[in-house]
C-alpha cells in the first residue's frame, strides 16, 4: 500500500465510507495512538502525526494477527480522528493559501525578454541601473522592475557581460542552466551556450559566488577578479582557476581570436559571430589549424586573411549567408 492509498483510506474512514475490514484496521491504529499533545495549528506536528499513523497502518497490514477481534474506547478514537481531520484540513488550507499567495506574487512580476540573432549583439539597461551586454545567439529574461523583490533575478541562455549596480540589500542572481551566479555589485562574464560542454563564469571586478544547483550547497565557489569558474556539464563538476588576460571579453570589444584552433572550431565561431553557416567541401579541412586575431573586421577580411595564411585553402560565399570552405591546407 502506497502513502497515497493510505491517505485515501484515512479519508474514507473519516467520511464513514470504508469497509468493515478497513474500519477495523484504522480503528486499531487510532486506538493505539496515545499522543495527547495535539496542537492543530502546528504544521510540523501535523506532519509527524500523519507519518506516525501511516507507519502504524503499514505495520498493521503486515501483521499476522490482523484477523483477531479487539475492542477500543470509541471516545478516544473519535478524539484522535477528529484531531487528525483538523490537522490535515488545516495543513491543506495552509498549503493551498501559500500556493495562491506565491502565484499572486509571481503574477505581479512583469517579465521582459531580449534576444539576439547570430551575428548581432545588444545592450540592455535594467531598472536597477545594471548594464548587460548580450552576445550573439543569446537570450535574457528579466523583470521590468526589481521593486518589492528580495532578489534581483535574471535568466540567461547564451553569453552576456554584466555590470551590476551595487545594492547590498538586494543580491543580483544570474540563473544559467544549473549554474547560479550571485553578486551584490560587480562586473563579470557568463558563457552558458547550450551547445557548449561547459559553462564559464569569469570575474572582471568585485567578487561573485557561483553555485552548482544540481550539487546543493556543498558545491559553491567564490571568485575574485581575474578568476574563472568552470562547470563541466557531463561530469557535473565545478572548478576554479586563474585567468592571465581579459581575452574572455574579446567578443564584447569586437575582437575575434583564433588561438591555434581547428578550422571546425573556427567555423563555429564565425557562424556565431557573423550569422553565417559554414560548409566543408572536404572533411579533412576541418582538422587544419589557424591562429589569428581580428578587431571589428568584416567577414570578407577575415576569410581573405585565413586564405592568405593557409596554403591550399579557398572559400566561396553563397546566397543565404552560406559559406563553403574548400581546398586543402598545406601546413
Amino acid at each position: 500500500m502506497t502513502e497515497k492509498e493510505l491517505q485515501i483510506l484515512i479519508e474514507k474512514y473519516t467520511a464513514g465510507n470504508c469497509s468493515q475490514k478497513e474500519k477495523e484496521l484504522v480503528d486499531r491504529v487510532l486506538a493505539s495512538y496515545d499522543n495527547k499533545e495535539v496542537i492543530p495549528f502546528d504544521v510540523e506536528k501535523e506532519k509527524a502525526i500523519e507519518k506516525d499513523i501511516f507507519s502504524a497502518i503499514q505495520a498493521q497490514i503486515k501483521a499476522t494477527d490482523n484477523k483477531k477481534s479487539f475492542s477500543i474506547d470509541i471516545r478516544q478514537v473519535c478524539k484522535v480522528a477528529a484531531s487528525l481531520v483538523l490537522l490535515i484540513g488545516l495543513g491543506y488550507m495552509l498549503v493551498s493559501k501559500g500556493q495562491e499567495y506565491n502565484k499572486a506574487k509571481v503574477a505581479q512580476v512583469e517579465m521582459l525578454a531580449q534576444q539576439t540573432d547570430w551575428g548581432k549583439r545588444a545592450t540592455i539597461n535594467l531598472s536597477d541601473g545594471t548594464k548587460v551586454t548580450l552576445n550573439a545567439g543569446s537570450k535574457l529574461n528579466f523583470p521590468k522592475s526589481f521593486k518589492g523583490q528580495k532578489l534581483r533575478e535574471v535568466f540567461l541562455e547564451g553569453e552576456a557581460f554584466f555590470e551590476v549596480a551595487e545594492n547590498k540589500e538586494q543580491p543580483f542572481i544570474v540563473h544559467s542552466n544549473t549554474i547560479d551566479t550571485q553578486v551584490l555589485g560587480t562586473s563579470f562574464n557568463v558563457n552558458a551556450y547550450s551547445f557548449n560542454e561547459a559553462i564559464a563564469v569569469t570575474v572582471k571586478t568585485g567578487k561573485v559566488k557561483v553555485f552548482n544547483t544540481k550539487a546543493g550547497t556543498n558545491n559553491i565557489l567564490e571568485l575574485n577578479p581575474m578568476e574563472l569558474a568552470y562547470f563541466n556539464k557531463s561530469a557535473n563538476t565545478l572548478s576554479k582557476s586563474k585567468v592571465s588576460n581579459e581575452n574572455f571579453l574579446d567578443w564584447k570589444n569586437g575582437i575575434i581570436r583564433f588561438n591555434d584552433i581547428s578550422f571546425a572550431e573556427a567555423a563555429n565561431m564565425l557562424s556565431r559571430w557573423y550569422g553565417i553557416t559554414v560548409h566543408f567541401k572536404h572533411q579533412g579541412l576541418k582538422n587544419c589549424h589557424v591562429t589569428a586575431r581580428y578587431e571589428k573586421a568584416n567577414l570578407k577580411v577575415v576569410l581573405e586573411s585565413i586564405k592568405f595564411a593557409t596554403k591550399g585553402f579557398d572559400y566561396e560565399i553563397k546566397e543565404g549567408n552560406q559559406v563553403l570552405f574548400k581546398g586543402l591546407c598545406k601546413e
